[in-house]
């Protein structure tokens, strides 16, 4: 019996020291809010802010018809330069000196413009190759050719000046009265010697001559245009041309009978023509949200 109350008293008293040691604990986790979205930060990184800030990155070739020459600009910064290549002979030089061009064009148009930032716009060369043509974009209003009233919404446009420059004598002489030439199909891949036009319609190629080109630079929808279908087993996610990338469904059914766009690379002689074509009708539709340049 004494051992019998002795081991209940030992019970006992770990009972009590077990009661009188316990305690409640609540536990509070703090959830800090999330960072919140900085767009004004991340405009500073837009693709149109980000052109300021990076210059040229890569050379785009625009070679010449008379010879294997090729000119090109680079712009950094120290501003932007136009050059002319000759590969045959190993020799890059400036085309112009662009602080005399900057000068000149300040005189005839009355508008200020400084040497590292020329806003030439469609430098073309003349077609012996002596003397190149640009515009200019001023601060100038005046009146659209089809309107009449000027104290009409949007009837005003900026002055665009055309200049000619020879490249031998340095000259710069503005061209009056100048006609800007109707810009061509962007869906023409004109061979060598123009003989033939390869364009997409329908997922598949079809090409006309010369005649006929001319009559859709001035009229696409003139029905007189005689066109010939080359492939018939073009269809969407596999075509011979454009598929109208960034085309929702109804614009893609509405444009789809439209001449697009053949990515071909011609050889020299007009013969022949590649192209690369891509089967992407099983890759599976990834939707995503257009994103708005600020």
């Amino acid at each position: 019996m004494n051992k019998i109350y002795k081991l209940l008293l030992g019970v006992q008293l770990l009972s009590f020291t077990a009661v009188a040691q316990t305690k409640t604990f609540t536990i509070t986790e703090n959830i800090q809010a999330g960072p919140k979205a900085n767009y004004q930060l991340a405009s500073r990184f837009s693709p149109n802010k980000l052109k300021k800030m990076v210059y040229s990155t890569s050379v785009d070739p625009h070679w010449l018809k008379l010879s294997n020459r090729f000119w090109y600009t680079f712009e950094s910064p120290k501003g932007k330069f136009w050059y002319l290549v000759d590969p045959a002979t190993k020799s890059k030089k400036i085309m112009f000196d662009n602080a005399k061009v900057a000068a000149d064009i300040t005189l005839i148009v009355r508008d200020p413009f400084d040497a590292e930032h020329l806003p030439l716009e469609n430098l073309k060369f003349a077609s012996d190759e002596k003397s190149i043509t640009f515009e200019i974009k001023s601060t100038v209003d005046e009146l659209k050719k089809d309107r009449k009233d000027k104290k009409a919404a949007d009837s005003m446009q900026k002055k665009i000046y055309s200049f000619k420059y020879d490249l031998a004598t340095t000259k710069l002489t503005e061209v009056a009265n100048f006609s800007k030439p109707k810009p061509k199909p962007s869906w023409g891949s004109v061979a060598p010697d123009s003989s033939a036009i390869i364009f997409s319609r329908n997922y598949n190629l079809y090409w006309m001559d010369k005649e006929n080109y001319k009559k859709a630079v001035k009229n696409e929808e003139d029905s007189t245009i005689v066109e010939h279908q080359l492939t018939k087993d073009g269809v969407k996610f596999y075509s011979y041309g454009s598929d109208g990338d960034g085309e929702n469904n109804v614009e893609n059914e509405k444009n789809n009978k439209k001449r697009r766009g053949a990515y071909v690379l011609w050889s020299p002689n007009a013969k022949y023509f590649v192209l690369d074509r891509t089967d992407s009708r099983k890759v599976k539709d990834l939707w995503v949200i257009n994103s708005v340049t600020p």
